[in-house]
Protein backbone atom coordinates (compact mmCIF):
# COMPACT_ATOMS: atom_id res chain seq x y z
CA UNK A 1 0.00 0.00 0.00
CA UNK A 2 1.66 3.19 -1.19
CA UNK A 3 -1.09 5.78 -1.57
CA UNK A 4 -3.58 7.11 0.97
CA UNK A 5 -6.49 9.46 0.43
CA UNK A 6 -7.69 11.28 3.55
CA UNK A 7 -11.27 12.45 3.08
CA UNK A 8 -11.90 15.58 5.15
CA UNK A 9 -9.06 17.97 5.99
CA UNK A 10 -10.18 19.26 9.36
CA UNK A 11 -8.77 19.08 12.87
CA UNK A 12 -8.11 15.31 12.59
CA UNK A 13 -7.88 14.64 8.84
CA UNK A 14 -5.20 17.18 7.97
CA UNK A 15 -2.75 16.19 10.76
CA UNK A 16 -3.36 12.51 9.96
CA UNK A 17 -2.57 13.10 6.29
CA UNK A 18 0.61 14.97 7.20
CA UNK A 19 1.86 12.28 9.60
CA UNK A 20 1.18 9.55 7.04
CA UNK A 21 3.09 11.52 4.40
CA UNK A 22 6.02 12.03 6.78
CA UNK A 23 6.18 8.27 7.29
CA UNK A 24 6.46 7.32 3.63
CA UNK A 25 2.98 7.30 2.16
CA UNK A 26 2.01 9.35 -0.85
CA UNK A 27 -1.06 11.18 0.46
CA UNK A 28 -3.83 13.09 -1.29
CA UNK A 29 -6.07 15.12 0.98
CA UNK A 30 -9.62 15.49 -0.33
CA UNK A 31 -11.98 18.23 0.82
CA UNK A 32 -15.08 19.78 -0.74
CA UNK A 33 -14.09 23.28 0.44
CA UNK A 34 -11.99 24.91 -2.34
CA UNK A 35 -10.77 27.73 -0.10
CA UNK A 36 -9.49 25.25 2.45
CA UNK A 37 -7.75 23.21 -0.25
CA UNK A 38 -6.11 26.32 -1.72
CA UNK A 39 -4.80 27.43 1.67
CA UNK A 40 -3.42 23.99 2.45
CA UNK A 41 -1.58 23.74 -0.88
CA UNK A 42 -0.01 27.14 -0.10
CA UNK A 43 1.17 25.72 3.27
CA UNK A 44 -1.23 28.06 5.06
CA UNK A 45 -3.12 25.80 7.49
CA UNK A 46 -6.74 26.88 8.03
CA UNK A 47 -6.70 25.68 11.64
CA UNK A 48 -4.45 26.36 14.63
CA UNK A 49 -2.36 23.48 15.95
CA UNK A 50 1.25 23.46 17.21
CA UNK A 51 3.73 22.13 14.59
CA UNK A 52 1.07 22.15 11.88
CA UNK A 53 2.53 24.81 9.60
CA UNK A 54 6.06 23.44 9.79
CA UNK A 55 4.98 19.87 9.10
CA UNK A 56 2.63 20.94 6.31
CA UNK A 57 5.40 22.94 4.65
CA UNK A 58 7.69 19.92 4.88
CA UNK A 59 5.32 17.40 3.23
CA UNK A 60 4.30 19.81 0.47
CA UNK A 61 7.95 20.53 -0.33
CA UNK A 62 8.71 16.79 -0.40
CA UNK A 63 5.79 16.28 -2.85
CA UNK A 64 4.43 13.48 -0.67
CA UNK A 65 1.22 15.39 0.03
CA UNK A 66 -1.19 17.72 -1.72
CA UNK A 67 -4.84 18.67 -1.26
CA UNK A 68 -7.54 18.44 -3.92
CA UNK A 69 -11.25 18.96 -4.48
CA UNK A 70 -11.18 15.95 -6.83
CA UNK A 71 -11.33 12.54 -5.19
CA UNK A 72 -8.50 10.36 -6.62
CA UNK A 73 -8.04 6.65 -6.89
CA UNK A 74 -6.03 5.33 -3.96
CA UNK A 75 -4.93 2.17 -2.20
CA UNK A 76 -6.57 3.26 1.05
CA UNK A 77 -9.24 5.82 1.92
CA UNK A 78 -9.42 7.28 5.44
CA UNK A 79 -12.70 9.06 6.20
CA UNK A 80 -12.30 11.89 8.74
CA UNK A 81 -15.43 14.00 8.30
CA UNK A 82 -17.67 15.62 10.95
CA UNK A 83 -20.52 13.76 12.63
CA UNK A 84 -22.45 16.56 14.34
CA UNK A 85 -25.67 16.30 16.26
CA UNK A 86 -28.76 16.45 14.11
CA UNK A 87 -32.42 16.73 14.95
CA UNK A 88 -33.41 15.45 18.41
CA UNK A 89 -29.72 14.99 19.30
CA UNK A 90 -29.33 12.11 16.86
CA UNK A 91 -26.09 11.62 14.93
CA UNK A 92 -26.04 13.42 11.59
CA UNK A 93 -24.21 11.01 9.29
CA UNK A 94 -24.73 13.07 6.14
CA UNK A 95 -21.02 13.74 5.67
CA UNK A 96 -20.09 10.10 6.29
CA UNK A 97 -22.59 8.81 3.72
CA UNK A 98 -21.53 11.47 1.18
CA UNK A 99 -17.87 10.53 1.63
CA UNK A 100 -18.71 6.84 1.19
CA UNK A 101 -20.68 7.50 -1.99
CA UNK A 102 -17.77 9.48 -3.43
CA UNK A 103 -15.29 6.74 -2.56
CA UNK A 104 -17.45 3.98 -4.07
CA UNK A 105 -17.03 5.54 -7.51
CA UNK A 106 -13.25 5.15 -7.27
CA UNK A 107 -12.95 1.77 -5.55
CA UNK A 108 -10.67 -0.90 -6.97
CA UNK A 109 -10.05 -4.49 -5.83
CA UNK A 110 -7.81 -4.61 -2.76
CA UNK A 111 -8.73 -1.12 -1.54
CA UNK A 112 -9.11 -0.39 2.17
CA UNK A 113 -11.75 2.01 3.52
CA UNK A 114 -11.19 3.20 7.10
CA UNK A 115 -13.73 5.30 8.98
CA UNK A 116 -12.09 7.48 11.67
CA UNK A 117 -15.12 9.70 12.34
CA UNK A 118 -16.90 8.99 15.62
CA UNK A 119 -20.19 7.23 14.84
CA UNK A 120 -23.04 5.28 16.46
CA UNK A 121 -22.60 1.55 16.88
CA UNK A 122 -23.38 -0.25 13.63
CA UNK A 123 -22.38 2.55 11.25
CA UNK A 124 -19.29 0.83 9.84
CA UNK A 125 -21.25 -2.31 9.04
CA UNK A 126 -23.82 -0.08 7.34
CA UNK A 127 -21.10 1.49 5.17
CA UNK A 128 -19.86 -1.97 4.23
CA UNK A 129 -23.40 -2.90 3.21
CA UNK A 130 -23.63 0.27 1.09
CA UNK A 131 -20.42 -0.68 -0.70
CA UNK A 132 -21.61 -4.24 -1.31
CA UNK A 133 -24.95 -3.08 -2.68
CA UNK A 134 -23.48 -0.48 -5.04
CA UNK A 135 -20.55 -2.55 -6.35
CA UNK A 136 -19.74 -6.14 -7.19
CA UNK A 137 -17.09 -6.29 -4.46
CA UNK A 138 -17.26 -8.66 -1.50
CA UNK A 139 -16.26 -6.91 1.74
CA UNK A 140 -13.55 -8.88 3.47
CA UNK A 141 -12.35 -10.44 0.24
CA UNK A 142 -12.23 -7.78 -2.51
CA UNK A 143 -12.60 -4.62 -0.41
CA UNK A 144 -11.71 -4.14 3.27
CA UNK A 145 -13.74 -1.87 5.58
CA UNK A 146 -12.85 -0.93 9.15
CA UNK A 147 -13.33 1.65 11.88
CA UNK A 148 -10.35 3.19 13.69
CA UNK A 149 -11.60 6.01 15.95
CA UNK A 150 -9.25 8.93 16.44
CA UNK A 151 -7.88 9.53 19.94
CA UNK A 152 -6.26 12.94 19.88
CA UNK A 153 -6.11 15.94 22.21
CA UNK A 154 -6.15 19.35 20.50
CA UNK A 155 -2.80 21.14 20.89
CA UNK A 156 -1.07 17.71 21.10
CA UNK A 157 -2.47 16.13 17.95
CA UNK A 158 0.78 15.16 16.21
CA UNK A 159 2.28 13.51 19.27
CA UNK A 160 -0.90 11.60 19.97
CA UNK A 161 -1.47 10.39 16.40
CA UNK A 162 1.92 8.70 16.62
CA UNK A 163 2.12 7.55 20.24
CA UNK A 164 -1.45 6.82 21.35
CA UNK A 165 -2.74 3.25 21.30
CA UNK A 166 -5.31 2.55 18.58
CA UNK A 167 -8.26 0.19 18.21
CA UNK A 168 -9.01 -1.05 14.69
CA UNK A 169 -12.43 -2.62 14.28
CA UNK A 170 -13.01 -4.58 11.11
CA UNK A 171 -16.22 -5.68 9.45
CA UNK A 172 -14.36 -8.99 9.22
CA UNK A 173 -11.11 -10.16 10.78
CA UNK A 174 -9.35 -9.72 7.43
CA UNK A 175 -10.65 -6.14 7.29
CA UNK A 176 -9.23 -5.39 10.73
CA UNK A 177 -5.86 -6.90 9.88
CA UNK A 178 -5.58 -5.03 6.58
CA UNK A 179 -6.48 -1.69 8.20
CA UNK A 180 -4.08 -2.28 11.09
CA UNK A 181 -1.24 -2.65 8.60
CA UNK A 182 -1.90 0.91 7.39
CA UNK A 183 -1.40 2.34 10.87
CA UNK A 184 1.65 0.27 11.74
CA UNK A 185 3.71 2.47 9.45
CA UNK A 186 3.25 5.59 11.61
CA UNK A 187 1.65 4.57 14.94
CA UNK A 188 4.10 3.65 17.68
CA UNK A 189 1.41 2.89 20.25
CA UNK A 190 -0.15 -0.56 20.41
CA UNK A 191 -2.75 -1.46 17.77
CA UNK A 192 -5.48 -3.91 18.75
CA UNK A 193 -7.78 -5.54 16.22
CA UNK A 194 -11.44 -5.94 17.17
CA UNK A 195 -14.85 -5.97 15.51
CA UNK A 196 -16.25 -2.74 14.07
CA UNK A 197 -19.05 -2.43 16.69
CA UNK A 198 -16.46 -2.96 19.46
CA UNK A 199 -14.30 -0.08 18.16
CA UNK A 200 -17.34 2.17 17.73
CA UNK A 201 -18.54 1.50 21.27
CA UNK A 202 -15.06 1.95 22.78
CA UNK A 203 -14.82 5.47 21.40
CA UNK A 204 -18.28 6.45 22.64
CA UNK A 205 -17.60 4.99 26.08
CA UNK A 206 -14.28 6.85 26.34
CA UNK A 207 -15.84 10.24 25.70
CA UNK A 208 -18.88 9.46 27.83
CA UNK A 209 -16.53 8.66 30.70
CA UNK A 210 -14.97 12.10 30.36
CA UNK A 211 -18.40 13.73 30.21
CA UNK A 212 -19.47 12.04 33.45
CA UNK A 213 -16.24 13.09 35.20
CA UNK A 214 -16.71 16.69 34.08
CA UNK A 215 -20.33 16.59 35.26
CA UNK A 216 -19.13 15.67 38.76
CA UNK A 217 -16.79 18.67 38.73
CA UNK A 218 -19.62 20.97 37.64
CA UNK A 219 -21.98 19.50 40.24
CA UNK A 220 -19.39 20.11 42.96
CA UNK A 221 -18.91 23.67 41.71
CA UNK A 222 -22.64 24.32 41.87
CA UNK A 223 -22.84 22.98 45.43
CA UNK A 224 -19.84 25.05 46.52
CA UNK A 225 -21.19 28.22 44.95
CA UNK A 226 -24.57 27.65 46.64
CA UNK A 227 -22.74 27.35 49.98
CA UNK A 228 -20.64 30.49 49.21
CA UNK A 229 -17.46 28.40 49.13
CA UNK A 230 -14.75 28.75 46.48
CA UNK A 231 -15.22 25.65 44.26
CA UNK A 232 -11.61 25.62 43.07
CA UNK A 233 -10.23 25.73 46.60
CA UNK A 234 -12.68 23.03 47.63
CA UNK A 235 -11.67 20.69 44.79
CA UNK A 236 -8.00 21.47 45.31
CA UNK A 237 -8.36 20.37 48.93
CA UNK A 238 -10.47 17.29 48.11
CA UNK A 239 -7.85 16.17 45.60
CA UNK A 240 -5.27 15.89 48.36
CA UNK A 241 -7.02 12.63 49.22
CA UNK A 242 -4.90 9.94 47.51
CA UNK A 243 -7.86 8.36 45.71
CA UNK A 244 -9.75 11.51 44.69
CA UNK A 245 -9.06 13.38 41.48
CA UNK A 246 -11.94 15.71 40.61
CA UNK A 247 -11.51 17.64 37.37
CA UNK A 248 -11.49 21.41 37.11
CA UNK A 249 -14.95 22.96 36.65
CA UNK A 250 -15.22 25.40 33.77
CA UNK A 251 -18.04 27.21 31.99
CA UNK A 252 -19.32 24.02 30.34
CA UNK A 253 -18.46 21.22 27.92
CA UNK A 254 -17.87 21.77 24.22
CA UNK A 255 -15.97 20.47 21.25
CA UNK A 256 -16.76 17.87 18.61
CA UNK A 257 -16.52 14.84 20.91
CA UNK A 258 -17.38 15.03 24.60
CA UNK A 259 -20.44 17.25 24.20
CA UNK A 260 -21.71 15.16 21.28
CA UNK A 261 -20.74 11.49 21.51
CA UNK A 262 -22.74 10.52 24.65
CA UNK A 263 -25.90 11.36 22.71
CA UNK A 264 -25.09 8.61 20.21
CA UNK A 265 -25.39 6.09 23.05
CA UNK A 266 -28.37 7.80 24.68
CA UNK A 267 -30.31 7.74 21.42
CA UNK A 268 -29.50 4.09 20.74
CA UNK A 269 -29.94 2.82 24.31
CA UNK A 270 -32.29 5.29 26.10
CA UNK A 271 -33.16 2.94 28.97
CA UNK A 272 -29.55 1.85 29.60
CA UNK A 273 -27.88 5.28 29.78
CA UNK A 274 -29.46 7.11 32.70
CA UNK A 275 -26.10 8.15 34.14
CA UNK A 276 -25.03 9.56 30.77
CA UNK A 277 -28.32 11.43 30.46
CA UNK A 278 -27.86 12.96 33.93
CA UNK A 279 -24.29 13.99 33.09
CA UNK A 280 -25.44 15.67 29.88
CA UNK A 281 -28.10 17.57 31.84
CA UNK A 282 -25.58 18.80 34.42
CA UNK A 283 -23.06 19.88 31.78
CA UNK A 284 -25.69 21.56 29.62
CA UNK A 285 -26.92 23.53 32.63
CA UNK A 286 -23.46 24.87 33.46
CA UNK A 287 -23.44 27.76 30.93
CA UNK A 288 -26.84 28.89 32.25
CA UNK A 289 -25.40 28.94 35.78
CA UNK A 290 -22.47 31.05 34.57
CA UNK A 291 -24.87 33.51 32.95
CA UNK A 292 -26.96 33.70 36.14
CA UNK A 293 -23.87 34.31 38.29
CA UNK A 294 -22.68 37.00 35.89
CA UNK A 295 -26.06 38.73 36.01
CA UNK A 296 -26.02 38.58 39.82
CA UNK A 297 -22.57 40.21 39.81
CA UNK A 298 -23.89 42.85 37.41
CA UNK A 299 -26.80 43.64 39.75
CA UNK A 300 -24.44 43.83 42.74
CA UNK A 301 -22.09 46.18 40.85
CA UNK A 302 -24.96 48.53 40.05
CA UNK A 303 -26.05 48.59 43.69
CA UNK A 304 -22.54 49.38 44.88
CA UNK A 305 -21.80 52.04 42.27
CA UNK A 306 -25.21 53.63 41.83
CA UNK A 307 -24.83 53.41 38.07
CA UNK A 308 -26.73 51.61 35.35
CA UNK A 309 -24.26 51.08 32.53
CA UNK A 310 -21.60 48.50 33.31
CA UNK A 311 -18.83 47.22 31.05
CA UNK A 312 -18.12 43.48 31.06
CA UNK A 313 -15.03 42.07 29.35
CA UNK A 314 -15.60 38.49 28.24
CA UNK A 315 -12.33 36.59 27.81
CA UNK A 316 -12.36 33.40 25.73
CA UNK A 317 -14.71 31.99 23.10
CA UNK A 318 -13.29 28.57 22.19
CA UNK A 319 -14.36 25.27 23.73
CA UNK A 320 -10.98 24.69 25.43
CA UNK A 321 -7.77 26.51 26.18
CA UNK A 322 -5.13 27.45 23.60
CA UNK A 323 -7.03 26.30 20.50
CA UNK A 324 -9.09 28.13 17.87
CA UNK A 325 -11.95 25.62 17.80
CA UNK A 326 -15.42 27.08 18.39
CA UNK A 327 -17.42 23.89 17.84
CA UNK A 328 -20.14 23.45 20.49
CA UNK A 329 -18.33 26.01 22.65
CA UNK A 330 -20.20 26.95 25.86
CA UNK A 331 -18.10 30.12 26.09
CA UNK A 332 -19.36 31.23 22.69
CA UNK A 333 -22.99 30.67 23.71
CA UNK A 334 -22.46 32.55 26.99
CA UNK A 335 -20.91 35.52 25.17
CA UNK A 336 -23.75 35.60 22.64
CA UNK A 337 -26.35 35.60 25.43
CA UNK A 338 -24.61 38.34 27.41
CA UNK A 339 -24.54 40.56 24.32
CA UNK A 340 -28.32 40.87 24.68
CA UNK A 341 -28.08 42.47 28.15
CA UNK A 342 -29.63 45.92 28.40
CA UNK A 343 -27.67 48.90 29.75
CA UNK A 344 -24.51 46.84 29.59
CA UNK A 345 -21.45 47.21 27.39
CA UNK A 346 -20.07 43.81 26.44
CA UNK A 347 -16.51 43.54 25.13
CA UNK A 348 -15.21 40.28 23.65
CA UNK A 349 -11.64 39.03 23.27
CA UNK A 350 -10.07 35.71 22.31
CA UNK A 351 -6.38 35.61 21.28
CA UNK A 352 -6.77 32.35 19.33
CA UNK A 353 -9.83 33.12 17.21
CA UNK A 354 -8.95 35.17 14.09
CA UNK A 355 -10.00 38.81 14.31
CA UNK A 356 -12.22 38.57 11.22
CA UNK A 357 -14.09 35.61 12.72
CA UNK A 358 -14.68 37.43 15.99
CA UNK A 359 -15.98 40.45 14.11
CA UNK A 360 -18.31 38.25 12.05
CA UNK A 361 -19.76 36.90 15.28
CA UNK A 362 -19.73 39.99 17.50
CA UNK A 363 -19.11 43.08 15.37
CA UNK A 364 -18.28 46.15 17.47
CA UNK A 365 -18.17 44.11 20.70
CA UNK A 366 -14.69 42.81 19.79
CA UNK A 367 -11.87 44.46 21.74
CA UNK A 368 -8.12 44.16 22.25
CA UNK A 369 -7.09 42.71 25.60
CA UNK A 370 -5.35 45.85 26.89
CA UNK A 371 -8.11 48.32 25.95
CA UNK A 372 -10.77 45.91 27.21
CA UNK A 373 -9.08 45.65 30.61
CA UNK A 374 -8.89 49.43 30.83
CA UNK A 375 -12.62 49.79 30.23
CA UNK A 376 -14.00 46.79 32.12
CA UNK A 377 -15.86 46.96 35.41
CA UNK A 378 -16.32 43.19 35.44
CA UNK A 379 -13.81 40.77 33.90
CA UNK A 380 -15.33 37.38 33.01
CA UNK A 381 -12.80 34.65 32.17
CA UNK A 382 -14.43 31.73 30.36
CA UNK A 383 -11.42 29.96 28.82
CA UNK A 384 -8.00 29.37 30.39
CA UNK A 385 -5.94 30.70 27.48
CA UNK A 386 -2.24 31.21 28.22
CA UNK A 387 -2.36 35.04 27.72
CA UNK A 388 -4.94 35.31 30.53
CA UNK A 389 -2.67 33.84 33.20
CA UNK A 390 -0.97 37.09 34.24
CA UNK A 391 -3.67 39.72 34.09
CA UNK A 392 -3.30 42.98 35.97
CA UNK A 393 -6.60 44.22 37.40
CA UNK A 394 -7.39 47.15 39.66
CA UNK A 395 -8.89 46.62 43.14
CA UNK A 396 -12.17 48.16 41.92
CA UNK A 397 -12.69 45.61 39.16
CA UNK A 398 -14.74 42.45 39.73
CA UNK A 399 -13.23 39.17 38.53
CA UNK A 400 -15.42 36.21 37.64
CA UNK A 401 -13.19 33.26 36.74
CA UNK A 402 -14.97 30.21 35.32
CA UNK A 403 -11.91 29.00 33.45
CA UNK A 404 -10.08 27.19 36.23
CA UNK A 405 -7.09 29.55 36.12
CA UNK A 406 -7.58 30.33 39.82
CA UNK A 407 -5.77 33.62 39.34
CA UNK A 408 -6.30 35.09 42.77
CA UNK A 409 -9.31 34.64 44.96
CA UNK A 410 -9.09 38.09 46.56
CA UNK A 411 -9.37 39.85 43.18
CA UNK A 412 -6.54 42.28 43.91
CA UNK A 413 -3.94 43.84 41.64
CA UNK A 414 -1.77 40.99 40.38
CA UNK A 415 -2.99 37.47 39.66
CA UNK A 416 -0.44 34.68 40.08
CA UNK A 417 -0.35 31.26 38.46
CA UNK A 418 -1.96 28.30 40.29
CA UNK A 419 -0.16 26.72 43.23
CA UNK A 420 2.57 24.23 42.47
CA UNK A 421 1.10 21.28 44.39
CA UNK A 422 -1.36 18.78 42.93
CA UNK A 423 -3.88 20.51 40.67
CA UNK A 424 -7.16 19.24 39.24
CA UNK A 425 -6.75 18.02 35.69
CA UNK A 426 -8.16 20.26 32.95
CA UNK A 427 -11.51 19.44 31.45
CA UNK A 428 -12.39 19.24 27.78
Amino acid sequence: MDTLCVVGLGYVGLPTAIVAAQHGYTVIGYDINPNRVALINQAQPPIHEPELKERLTDVIASKRFYASTQLPKSDCFIIAVPTPLGRYCAADLTYVFAATDAIIKNLQPGNIVILESTVPVGTTDLLAKMISQKTDFIVGKDIFVAHCPERVWPSKVFHEIIYNDRVVGGVTLACAQKAAEIYKKFVQGSISTKSAPFAELVKLVENSSIDVSVALAHQVATLAEEAHIDPYELIETANKHPRVNILTPTCGVGGHCVAVDPWFLIQAYPHKTRLLQAARLVNDERPLQVITTTRDALTQWRKEHGATNCTILVLGLTYKANVDDLRESPALKIAQTLCTEKDTTILIHDPYVPQYKQEELFGSHVAHLESGLCQANIVLILVAHQPFKNLMLSPTQTLLDFSGLQLHRLQKAHYAAPHAHKQPQPTY
